[in-house]
Formats: structure tokens, C-alpha cells, sequence
């Protein structure tokens, strides 16, 4: 199944390792969401979730799920990281010059 980054950090946020309970609490969200798209994009990840197949692997795909988004936050704040020094690098050079 493909996602995008929107989708994912979206089951990220709302999902949990039982399949029926993240189900249901995706369409929870989406009766809560205001924003006709959102709504709209919300309840089309619900669906996309709620399928036989989908429920047979769920308890890979959420571990899967959850270790690469936990890998993207830690690549998010390494690259943040490296901005800070590189700025702090090119400040230092542009006194010395």
C-alpha cells in the first residue's frame, strides 16, 4: 500500500497496534474535522485502512509504520542540526575573512 508523508504522519499520530481501534479513531477525526479536504483525505485513509487484507497485516505494517517515522523525525532533526552548524560555520568564516 502506498501513502504519502501527509497519510503517514497522520496514522503516526492517530493510529495504535489494534486495527479496529485505529479504524474507528480515524473516523472519529474525520467526523471532528472541519476543513471539507481534510474531511475529505481523512476518511479516504480510514477507508484505505479498513479493508480484510489490511486488517491481516495490520500488526507489521503499524510496527513498520512506526519505526520509519520515528526515523524521519531523528533524519528531521539531524538535518536541523547540520543547518545550525553550518551556519554557525559560515558565520565564523565571514570574521576571520
Amino acid at each position: 500500500m502506498r501513502l504519502s508523508m501527509e497519510e503517514k504522519q497522520a496514522l503516526y499520530d492517530y493510529a495504535c497496534p489494534n486495527h479496529c481501534n485505529t479504524v474507528t479513531r480515524l473516523k472519529w477525526v474525520t467526523a471532528l474535522t472541519v476543513d471539507p479536504e481534510r474531511k475529505h483525505r481523512m476518511l479516504a485513509l480510514a477507508r484505505k485502512i479498513d479493508t480484510e487484507e489490511m486488517e491481516q497485516c495490520y500488526p507489521c505494517f503499524y510496527r513498520c509504520l512506526r519505526s520509519e517515522m520515528e526515523r524521519y523525525q531523528q533524519a528531521k532533526q539531524y538535518l536541523h542540526l547540520v543547518e545550525a552548524g553550518t551556519d554557525y560555520e559560515e558565520d565564523m568564516y565571514d570574521e576571520a575573512v
